[in-house]
């Protein structure tokens, strides 16, 4: 008998799609049902939800919530981590390194490049640059040394661009490219703001975001009360918030790419707040280039994607030039680290 998508056994998949860091290989995508999505999209809002409040608020019971959550995270279309500022840990400076290649294989520099802990992300692209790449950094000087040494040394790497975030306007955190590799982080230190338990709490979080107080607790030798203050006073203080992530791909946006924007003299502010409205544009930064913005777009496919910014973004009012550098594939994508606007 076939099984239907809204039955808890119904984990077919019913497409494929390439991986985003090897387009030679497939991953099944698991289709998903009203409820799934509902599921989803309230614990994008708060994530530390149980599953008796999941199921009063949707209408089914807890047995049904817990099959469905396992099956979603199983098949890796959502997992539910604790999104957190790396501004607080004294990475402060944010910018992107544009990079062409030369005299060696832009796949081989890209896995270079995506193993430095300060890489957010690294996507091989087509247009000017062969390589985009944001990158987190302690300060100006830091900066500084790894645009004018670290960057040019790495073989293969024929010229550095780098462009410096001013204000990032948009850093939506809800999506996340589950078929590669999140790759090592900036090590976070202890400051006024954290200390080595809440560090300790936080790295359990960005794991899996729905371990109970207690399992906590029991883990690092604390009290329950411990756990559950330090937790609530870390999300007051927007140290991180606890959110599902959900697999980009599984959701049906096949393509994404940077996007330069110049704009005309003084518009440049009427512009970025049209931007930051639109579903597709996933992240916006202000910076200091010869663009005036940076944003990530996504879109349904090459094509669809393509159009929007040739027929849509281009022509906006205020805007000069937009500068397309396409995503034909991804080695590095830190989704639990973020910018939280």
């Amino acid at each position: 008998m076939a099984r239907s998508a809204d039955s808890p056994q119904g984990a077919k998949a019913s497409k494929v799609a390439k991986r985003a860091g090897d387009p030679d290989q497939v991953r099944e995508i698991l289709e998903l049902s009203d409820l799934d999505r509902a599921l989803i999209d309230s614990l994008r809002r708060d994530g530390r939800q149980g599953n008796r409040a999941l199921a009063a608020q949707l209408n089914v019971n807890e047995v049904t919530v817990a099959a469905r959550l396992r099956r979603l995270e199983d098949a890796d279309v959502m997992r539910v981590v604790a999104i957190t500022d790396i501004r607080l840990f004294g990475h402060r400076e944010f910018t992107f390194a544009m990079l062409q290649v030369s005299g060696r294989p832009v796949h081989e520099v890209a896995a270079d490049l995506a193993k430095m802990p300060g890489a957010v992300g690294v996507t091989i692209t087509t247009g000017r640059f062969d390589i985009v790449m944001p990158l987190l950094c302690r300060d100006r000087q830091h900066v500084a040394e790894m645009f004018g040494t670290v960057l040019p040394a790495i073989d293969g790497v024929d010229a550095v661009q780098g462009t410096l975030a001013l204000d990032v306007l948009k850093y939506d955190s809800k999506w996340a490219l589950f078929g590669v590799d999140a790759g090592t982080t900036p090590e976070a230190q202890p400051s006024e703001t954290v200390d080595e338990t809440d560090l300790e709490i936080i790295h359990i979080l960005q794991r899996n975001a729905r371990r109970s107080n207690r399992n906590i607790a029991a883990e690092l030798g604390v009290s329950e009360g411990t756990v559950r203050g330090r937790i609530k006073r870390m999300l007051t203080d927007r140290v991180f918030r606890i959110q599902a992530v959900s697999d980009i791909v599984t959701f049906g946006f096949g393509a994404h790419a940077f996007v330069g924007v110049k704009t005309a003299p003084g518009a440049v502010d009427d512009v970025a707040a049209a931007l930051a409205q639109r579903d597709d544009v996933s992240q916006l930064t202000r910076v200091l280039d010869g663009f005036d913005l940076i944003m990530v777009m996504i879109g349904s496919d090459h094509d669809s994607l393509v159009s929007v910014i040739f027929d849509e973004i281009a022509l906006m009012p205020g805007v000069r030039r937009a500068e397309t550098l396409y995503g034909c594939g991804s080695l590095k994508h830190t989704y639990a680290w973020t910018w939280i606007v």
